[in-house]
């Protein structure tokens, strides 16, 4: 991979507005800049891109990204995407199975938390 870029005060598209601290790109700026990338280099075509690279119908790019570490695999399905979009992806689409889980994990712990009766001997 390659190293880290340092922020610098500007925008990294090149339009020369001042951006927060930290940050690379002013609102938006980054995916005009993807855009006008692709559109330069790869005829504005992300199949051309991917192409370009190897991928395409018979290689899945989404498939390398959770290879390299880069993305995640849902655990419940088989959404893929940046840890950010997992935590959103499961708070959407399995947040009735979580809750059920949980309420599952809470009945047990009340369930083991109970005194166990004893059983009395009489004579």
């Amino acid at each position: 991979m390659s190293t880290a870029i340092e922020p610098t005060g500007y925008c990294f598209c090149g339009c020369g507005k001042k951006v927060g601290y930290g940050r690379l790109f002013a609102q938006g700026h980054d995916k005009m800049a993807e855009a006008a990338f692709i559109a330069v280099h790869h005829g504005g075509s992300v199949a051309q891109l991917l192409q370009e690279h190897g991928y395409g119908p018979d290689k899945s790019i989404t498939a390398a990204a959770v290879e390299a570490g880069a993305w995640e695999k849902c655990p419940r399905c088989d959404y893929v995407g940046a840890t950010n979009s997992i935590r959103n992806h499961m708070s959407r689409h399995h947040r009735e199975q979580i809750a059920e889980a949980t309420q599952a994990v809470r009945n047990f712990t009340e369930a083991f938390n109970k005194p166990i009766p004893r059983r009395t001997t009489e004579k």
